[in-house]
């Protein structure tokens, strides 16, 4: 019969563990002397806990080297095995006192149990340094951005030194080209208005510039549309020599004229020799005019498509403009019809019509205008500025407006 020793109260086998005794109840590797297994000693626990309390108690008083010290001195390994028997007996009484804290409530406790240590008393008396993993990266990162706006800086002057040579060279390309274009109405003058010799006749003489006026006014009637071919014919009392006449020459180019295109003679007398078939008619016209300008006087005779159009209409006496400025410029031209066989009648006609204008123009049925001015240039703008009132004139019929 073997000697078995009963366990403690509380403990005995298929019992359930008391209160407060559950981690020693099924951690305490305390072997009982029977096949029943393992059996818990309270009464070891409790000493080996109110030995860790004393302990911590007085380490909470010394200072960080005793700390360090004493986590030299705690052993970082369990018991290399269970106590070697039961113990002798119950205890001999309860503990003298109740615990010191809290659990965990200590800096020892803390280590015990794998917490943390308590934080500084006082805070650190200088900032924290970055790693130098970080300062080497801080220090790359500067020398990167300097490089790039560096590098920046170096493209902008490069651009800006660019758009500057650009700059220049673009003044420089537009003065040559300025000094071309000078160069090129200077010739495009030359061609569109030849100096013009004068010419020396029996006893006058007509100075190149108005041979060259006459030139210019031919092309500029060709251009605008009012003459073709050699349709057409215009005279211009002399401002030197009273009462000396030029006209343009039988079927000259009015587009092309030259010193050889102008005829001169006298006011009142026949016509000269090669000068145009309207001589007469010029020369009524000029006579009116002198008296409206003392003594100056011009007469345009253009083939315009549009008042020679609409002046073909029979039952048509008068070309009345619809628009505003040819309405209050020349009011109503009256359409006269040509009669070259009775000339005197045709010109007593040709006179009460240019009264109706305020002797600015009249209409010949079928053989365009003839406009009168001071000279020719505004003999020129009466005829053009009628024709574009008869253009309005037509196509406001057109649209039946």
């Amino acid at each position: 019969m073997s000697n078995k020793v009963a366990p403690p109260p509380g403990f005995e086998p298929g019992s359930e563990p008391r209160q407060g005794s559950m981690i020693g109840h099924y951690t305490t590797g305390a072997e009982w002397a029977s096949d029943i297994g393992p059996v818990f000693n309270r009464h070891v626990f409790r000493d080996l806990g109110a030995h860790m309390a004393d302990e911590t108690a007085d380490n909470d008083d010394e200072s960080d080297e005793m700390m360090v010290n004493e986590g030299e001195d705690t052993p970082t390994s369990p018991p290399s095995g269970p106590p070697s028997g039961p113990p002798s007996g119950p205890p001999s009484g309860p503990p003298s006192g109740p615990p010191s804290g809290p659990p965990g409530g200590s800096s020892g406790t803390r280590a015990m149990f794998g917490g943390s240590s308590s934080p500084p008393s006082s805070p650190p008396s200088s900032a924290p340094s970055a790693p130098s993993g970080a300062q080497s990266m801080s220090t790359g990162s500067t020398v990167v951005i300097e490089a790039g706006q560096e590098k920046v800086e170096t493209v902008k002057r490069t651009v800006d030194g660019d758009e500057k040579a650009e700059l220049d060279q673009l003044r420089e390309e537009n003065e040559s080209l300025k000094k071309s274009m000078a160069a090129a109405v200077d010739v495009i003058q030359e061609v569109e208005n030849p100096a013009m010799p004068p010419i020396v006749g029996e006893g006058y003489v007509v100075p190149g510039e108005v041979v060259g006026l006459f030139a210019t006014l031919g092309r500029q009637l060709q251009k605008g549309g009012l003459v073709h071919g050699t349709a057409g014919s215009f005279s211009l009392l002399s401002t030197t020599s009273p009462g000396l006449v030029h006209i343009t020459r039988q079927g000259a180019a009015l587009g092309l004229m030259n010193e050889a295109d102008l005829i001169t003679g006298r006011l009142g007398d026949a016509a000269p020799n090669r000068a145009s078939e309207d001589w007469q008619i010029h020369s009524v016209a000029l006579a009116i005019a002198s008296l409206e300008h003392e003594g100056r006087g011009a007469c345009v005779h253009v083939a315009a498509p549009y008042t020679t159009a609409m002046s073909m209409e029979k039952d048509r006496y008068a070309l009345v403009p619809a628009d505003f400025e040819g309405r209050t410029t020349f009011g109503r031209a009256t359409i006269v019809d040509v009669q070259y066989k009775d000339m005197e009648g045709y010109l007593v006609e040709i006179t009460e019509a240019l009264k109706q204008t305020g002797n600015k123009l009249f209409v010949a049925r079928g053989h365009g205008l003839y406009a009168l001015g001071a000279d020719l240039l505004e003999a020129w703008g009466n005829a053009a500025a009628f024709e574009h009132s008869m253009r309005v004139l037509y196509y406001s019929e057109l649209a039946d407006l």
